[in-house]
């Protein structure tokens, strides 16, 4: 009789404790998934506070680094920037007009010869008084990790002023301070838009990948051999060695 209740007994405790097991996999599956969006705003803030300290006027900007780097973005028709590349260029204008530096790096997607940014920015540039022999281009700047790390290790930069959007410009410095490049910001003119939201959004996943490729030393996509930015720009028109 006694072994009988033992049965129903083992199998009610055993049903139990399985209970009991999945309950607390439940509520840690939910605590996962509600601290995720903590984590990514705390590290957009962490990165924001951070690389603010950087983001100078131009008056109280370092003189005579090694160049001004400009991080791609999309291009109309493979022939015009778009708004959001034409006020980073125009920031970096402003720069050497101002003596900050007497070289331009300009960097972004080449992979393809249908679609050249370097190209169109290189092309805006000298129409707007650059002269050719100050323009450097990095013809694989797929992403803001990868133009930090190429100038750094490519183009042999050991100091510069990055300009673009200040949201896009904290996670930029972050990188350069993260890889041992001296740097510091300038921001270019405010423009608010419906797509704002969207920008931002993109921006938490961006720091989210910058955060892990900073502390794993990732690799660029792509290296080229070296081309010292103290040179002649117009060595790197093309996609020399690749």
């Amino acid at each position: 009789m006694t072994s009988m209740q033992e049965k129903p007994n083992l199998k009610n405790s055993a049903l139990s404790t399985w209970k009991e097991a999945l309950k607390r996999a439940i509520f840690f599956l939910f605590g996962v998934i509600l601290a995720f969006p903590f984590c990514l705003i705390v590290l957009y803030v962490v990165i924001s506070i951070r690389s603010n300290r950087s983001i100078l006027p131009i008056q109280e900007l370092s003189r005579k680094v090694d160049c001004i780097i400009v991080p791609g973005a999309q291009v109309i028709d493979n022939v015009r920037p778009s708004l959001l590349l034409r006020d980073r260029l125009d920031s970096a204008i402003v720069l050497y007009e101002a003596g900050v530096s007497d070289r331009i790096l300009v960097s972004g997607d080449h992979r393809v010869d249908n679609y050249n940014e370097p190209a169109v920015m290189y092309a805006y540039l000298i129409a707007n008084g650059i002269p050719d022999e100050a323009i450097f281009m990095d013809h694989y700047g797929l992403d803001t990790y990868d133009t930090m790390l190429r100038a750094r290790d490519v183009f042999q930069v050991n100091t510069a002023i990055v300009t673009t959007q200040q949201y896009h410009l904290q996670r930029a410095l972050y990188i350069g301070e993260k890889i041992g490049l001296k740097c510091e910001g300038y921001a270019t003119v405010k423009r608010y838009s419906a797509r704002m939201v969207m920008h931002v959004l993109r921006e938490m996943g961006a720091r989210v990948k910058a955060f892990y490729e900073t502390n794993t030393n990732a690799p660029a996509t792509h290296m080229s051999p070296v081309r010292p930015i103290t040179g002649d720009g117009r060595s790197t028109r093309d996609k020399w060695g690749e």
